[in-house]
């Protein structure tokens, strides 16, 4: 087999997807698939059949899935598929095997070959063939991974190549390589700390995420890793819960799969540690949530004493086996505390599972901080000594690695992700080479290895199934416990790999981080500000989650949002500017008014000072402002003489935590003399007024006086003539 030239080895997905193609007639939605490399308008998919084991005596059949992706009539054209004789016996050879190839088809002349026709494809169109090898014509004898390679060629004469493999389970195999599986059960990202409950519906349906996720593995030796928001989530709405939700949970507490906590929301554990989060974030309080008329006659979940991260209870370094502390004897008729929410007879709490290729060195040294003393990490993220990928458990430091295989994980991933038929086929075949290389690569006995899926769940729970249950059909791998794998002793040292996460992510994580504090400290003008931090702190855990990173564009709206809300909270008390304030006494109140948008009383500290030696005021004044309401502070003020002043007035929390941003100046006219002056203006015109009203009366009567004299001497005269 003519090996292509090197190249550097790329995600498997890249590696081992070939497209993914709907058949409208399976009445599936299509799938664009991407153009070849060379972007020609065929598209080309190789799904070996039997999961990609060819058995000896028996004929090796190819469906091949041909795909016209432009925009003209493709001719009848002839599809051949080569089977090369020699094997594929590393990962990395397997890795630029299944790199989609660039240039036109280079099949070794040993190669064993069939052509079959392919019909006229109209733009759009798919065309499902198959082409059989027959058994005869197979002469292998020895077992490994051989490469397959379909040519469609045209009329034209342009080609279009496509590459895949299959096993030959012939003379030789290895002994089965045990394969370890974890799992992560999370849902799709959200904004709020809880799931809503017409979420929590959906998904626990009969063919909702968590279900098919749930079916998928229960019962069997896979550890689960479960996002403690779910289970949160069910808990918290108490008797108003979803009853699919709620036997669901049970369903998940009654299987024998070994279960570990993700952190809460599976928020970022990495980010956290390189943004410069003091600790790992964990939930604070879930009270804002609770409505007690949902947990009426009903009994909280049982308290446990181990937390979701916190100190571990199992260290895989050696063989002893965690015995979980028996739980207190929960509280009839009581609503639950945040603690008891968060409980689980979880098999461990000393798992630490950052995503692929995001780990710095100092990432593993916080995790273990946080009691978080075991990490799974992908191989590319971590090496040994010699520099090249380690395997199995490890040791980095004071911590324990259970190292994720690389190569298995991405074609298990790739598997459990398959839509259609065709690529279900195509998928599982990468597996069983994936794993055969792995087998044979070991010459001695071979060790266990770890597999994991990614964050993203399976659309199929069909499709993760048959996957898992390859890991048994296959002669050379087998399922092991996951609990077993975590308990091994390391067998070498290791090194981190410095991968950090990207500044774009660390960045807002920070911002996040910056204006939790903020709201922390804001926060003390609230008697019980547990509602306030607890919601503030789940919402932003679940911005954290890493199923965020899928999603960049969304994930950035969401932080802004968030950075929104919370500028919002610390603006929601403030001072309101009024007109300024005259002055007109010795004495006077200055009236302050405070307003609260909050939906809880909050008690404020009003510390004033006057711009200069012309007036004095009280230095503090505390106030209590209701909920959603204003109250008017009056605050003394003495003068000293007269002008203009200002008061300038800082709002701080009972602490001394400033909460406006910016100082209220208040202008004050201070112009107590005219006061006095005006007393004696008033007191002289009331004199004035008071001397004119005397002089008048007595001139009014003294000429009363007069016109009566006159009017006797008048009669005096007049009398003779009677």
């Amino acid at each position: 087999m003519k090996q292509p030239s090197s190249r550097r080895l790329r995600a498997l997905p890249a590696l081992l997807g070939l497209g993914v193609v709907a058949s409208s007639t399976l009445g599936i939605a299509p799938v664009v698939a991407p153009a070849s490399a060379a972007g020609e308008p065929v598209h080309l998919v190789l799904a070996p059949a039997n999961g990609g084991v060819a058995q000896p005596g028996a004929d090796i059949t190819v469906t091949a899935e041909v795909t016209n992706t432009g925009s003209s009539i493709i001719d009848a054209s002839t599809l051949q598929i080569a089977l090369d004789r020699e094997v594929i016996s590393t990962r990395a050879g397997l890795a630029e095997w299944l790199t989609p190839p660039t240039a036109e088809s280079t099949v070794d002349s040993d190669a064993i070959i069939t052509t079959v026709a392919v019909p006229a494809l109209q733009p759009g169109d798919e065309h499902i063939v198959q082409a059989v090898i027959p058994a005869a014509d197979v002469t292998l004898r020895d077992w490994g991974v051989r490469g397959l390679t379909g040519t469609v060629e045209r009329p034209d004469g342009t080609e279009s190549v496509a590459h895949s493999s299959i096993v030959y389970n012939g003379r030789g195999s290895p002994d089965r390589t045990p394969v370890a599986v974890a799992i992560p059960i999370t849902t799709q990202p959200g904004q709020t700390g809880l799931i809503p409950e017409a979420t929590l519906a959906t998904i626990t349906a009969d063919n909702g995420l968590l279900t098919r996720e749930l079916d998928s593995v229960i019962g069997r030796p896979v550890g689960i890793l479960i996002d403690p928001r779910i289970i949160v989530s069910i808990r918290a709405l108490g008797s108003s819960a979803p009853a699919s939700a709620t036997a669901w949970l049970d369903r998940l507490k009654d299987a024998s799969n070994p279960i570990y906590p993700l952190s809460y929301a599976d928020a970022d554990l990495a980010a956290m540690s390189q943004a410069g989060a003091p600790q790992v974030l964990a939930p604070t309080s879930f009270d804002y949530a609770l409505d007690p008329a949902n947990f009426t006659g009903a009994t909280p979940p049982e308290a446990s004493p181990t937390p979701v991260a916190g100190t571990a209870a199992v260290d895989p370094g050696n063989d002893t086996t965690e015995t979980p502390t028996p739980s207190p004897s929960p509280t009839p008729n009581a609503v639950p505390d945040t603690s008891a929410l968060l409980a689980w007879n979880y098999t461990g709490t000393s798992i630490a599972w950052p995503r692929d290729n995001t780990v710095a060195p100092n990432d593993v040294p916080y995790f273990a901080s946080n009691g978080l003393t075991t990490s799974i990490l992908s191989s590319t993220n971590v090496a040994l000594a010699s520099g090249e990928p380690s395997a199995g458990v490890v040791r980095s430091g004071d911590s324990t690695v259970l190292v994720s295989d690389d190569t298995v994980s991405r074609a298990l991933r790739d598997a459990a992700g398959a839509l259609t038929p065709t690529d279900r086929q195509r998928s599982l075949s990468d597996l069983a080479s994936s794993l055969a290389v792995v087998s044979s690569e070991d010459e001695d006995a071979p060790q266990p290895i770890l597999a994991t899926l990614d964050r993203a769940a399976p659309a199929d729970g069909t499709a993760l199934a048959d996957a898992l249950a390859s890991l048994d059909s296959l002669t050379w791998s087998s399922s092991t416990s996951f609990d077993g794998f975590a308990a091994q002793a390391p067998t070498a040292e290791a090194t981190v790999v410095d991968q950090p996460e990207p500044a774009e992510r660390i960045g807002p994580v920070a911002d996040m981080l910056a204006s939790e504090n903020q709201v922390a400290a804001f926060s003390s003008i609230i008697a019980d500000p547990r509602d306030l931090l607890g919601e503030n702190r789940a919402n932003i855990l679940s911005l954290l989650a890493n199923s965020w990173a899928a999603n960049s564009g969304g994930w950035n709206v969401a932080v802004q949002s968030q950075a929104a809300t919370a500028a919002s909270t610390l603006a929601s008390v403030k001072i309101v500017p009024g007109s300024p304030i005259g002055l007109y006494g010795n004495t006077g109140p200055l009236p302050v008014l405070v307003e609260n948008t909050l939906p809880y009383p909050v008690t404020v500290t009003l510390r004033l000072a006057p711009s200069n030696f012309r007036l004095v005021v009280q230095n503090e004044i505390t106030i209590t402002v209701e909920a959603a309401s204003s109250k008017q502070a009056k605050v003394p003020m003495t003068r000293v003489t007269n002008g203009d002043t200002s008061v300038r007035i800082d709002l701080v929390t009972p602490t001394g935590v400033p909460i406006s941003s910016a100082p209220t100046i208040v202008p004050v006219n201070v112009a107590a003399d005219f006061e006095v002056a005006g007393s004696w203006l008033v007191g002289g015109v009331v004199a004035l007024l008071l001397v004119f009203a005397a002089i008048r009366l007595f001139l009014k009567r003294r000429h009363g006086r007069r016109t009566s004299a006159e009017g006797d001497a008048a009669e005096i005269i007049e009398e003779p003539r009677g």
